[in-house]
């Protein structure tokens, strides 16, 4: 018996995932394989930017890299084709019985002769050798020819024809290629009257090359005379970050929210806080024991209803230079003071290293944002997610801290917001409360 294996190339697409509910986008920050490089599953191939973090795109299969489709610094959709590994999956096998012999391929059928077909055959049968060696040389003359008659598209002529550029001159001293296309005389025109540094500017502010006359060439700091004369503005494109925050915060507009202004004493909370136990350890702790007393502040609106969630979950504001992040710290009644620390400083490091996974930023009732240390006094801040509310922290002035609370007047009305602010003042006056913790 002899089995017979065939082995067929399968080609399997990694395509842009979605790494939030609101990613609809991601850049491709970095490939880390190449074209023809060998993968396992579970290797890297790439690290993409969602709208919340930077993560690693992995292989689910074993095969040969076949095309990446988007270059390192572009964005593309969810769901759109990134790469293609060729993998090899084997066909069915196929049992024979008998004695092992050579395969042959199958004789082709026997046409029956007719007379209509005779003609063909006999025709296709008789090629003069001299009709032959003509072809053959034939082929190098057609390419030569080809070759000596050079040629531009209309978009080519066309620029060319705009700036003056005579195509055919610059052919012959081989400055331009035969067939020149409209990239072509772009690029000479950038060389010939841009420096490098110039061209650079020219991209980063999206200039058109017209602007500027063609008699010269130009230098960057003309290039930066022509920008700051005319006040042109420097184009910046949204980060998937970005696009993220203008989603959220455009959606948390639409929120019939209010504010509630108040301060709580803060001489407790300043003479237990040190380099690890910050004022941002203690507000949490604060927040979470008062969370756990009203369920109002647990609370968030689902498809059917009020949902009371069992513990405090927290979202808390951090950035890393532009980027806007909102990471949830999760059943802190249940948390020390150390804990805590521990817990901020290791999604701070996440922040930084844009790392944050998608389930670390979801779950979270109530949140948190303090630039008390920033010296501002008070601000208000916006909702996030589908949280019922937030607490904004401004700086500590004679023993006291600004709070601003902004609620969801769909889940928390004004007496339960009232009650919850009483309970916070109550407990940062507790000196139990920071003893026993």
């Amino acid at each position: 018996m002899i089995l017979l294996r065939g082995v067929k190339k399968m080609a399997y697409e990694i395509v842009m995932p979605q790494l939030s509910d609101s990613m609809e986008e991601g850049k491709l920050i970095s490939w880390k394989v190449k074209e023809g490089d060998s993968v396992n599953v579970g290797d890297t191939l790439a690290e993409v930017e969602s709208d919340k973090a930077i993560l690693e795109v992995q292989s689910f299969k074993k095969g040969v890299v076949k095309a990446l489709k988007v270059k390192e610094g572009e964005e593309a959709s969810v769901g759109t084709v990134i790469a293609e590994i060729e993998t090899e999956e084997s066909s069915m096998p196929k049992e024979e019985t008998g004695k092992k012999e050579e395969i042959k391929p199958a004789a082709p059928p026997v046409k029956e002769e007719t007379e209509q077909n005779k003609p063909k055959e006999a025709a296709a049968a008789e090629t003069p050798e001299k009709e032959v060696s003509t072809k053959e040389t034939a082929a190098p003359a057609t390419f030569m020819a080809s070759q000596s008659h050079a040629s531009a598209s209309p978009k080519a002529k066309a620029l060319a024809a705009k700036y003056g550029i005579d195509i055919e001159a610059l052919q012959k001293e081989n400055t331009l290629p035969a067939q020149v296309h409209e990239a072509d005389v772009m690029a000479h025109l950038q060389r010939h009257y841009f420096t490098a540094k110039a061209l650079e500017l020219i991209d980063r502010y999206h200039l058109a090359f017209d602007l500027f006359e063609t008699g010269k060439k130009h230098s960057e700091a003309e290039i930066e005379a022509y920008i700051e004369t005319h006040n042109i503005p420097l184009p910046k494109p949204l980060t998937p970050n970005r696009k993220a925050v203008i989603a959220t915060v455009t959606e948390s507009a639409k929120k019939p929210v209010y504010h509630l202004y108040d301060t709580i004493d803060a001489r407790l909370i300043a003479s237990h806080a040190d380099h690890t136990h910050t004022f941002t350890v203690w507000l949490l702790k604060l927040f979470a024991e008062a969370m756990m007393q009203h369920d109002a502040l647990r609370t968030t609106l689902g498809k059917n209803g009020l949902q009371v969630w069992p513990s405090a979950a927290i979202s808390v504001a951090m950035v890393n230079e532009e980027a806007l992040y909102m990471p949830v710290l999760k059943a802190l009644e249940e948390k020390s003071p150390d804990e805590i620390a521990d817990m901020l400083a290791h999604l701070k490091e996440k922040v930084k290293g844009q790392k944050l996974l998608p389930e670390e930023m979801k779950g979270s009732t109530f949140g948190l944002s303090n630039l008390g240390m920033t010296g501002i006094e008070r601000f208000d801040a916006m909702v996030n997610g589908e949280d019922c509310g937030i607490a904004a922290i401004g700086a500590e002035i004679d023993g006291k801290l600004s709070v601003t609370l902004t609620l969801d007047h769909r889940i928390v009305n004004g007496y339960q917001a009232a009650r919850f602010m009483q309970t916070l003042k109550t407990l940062a006056k507790d000196a139990m409360f920071f003893k026993g913790k």
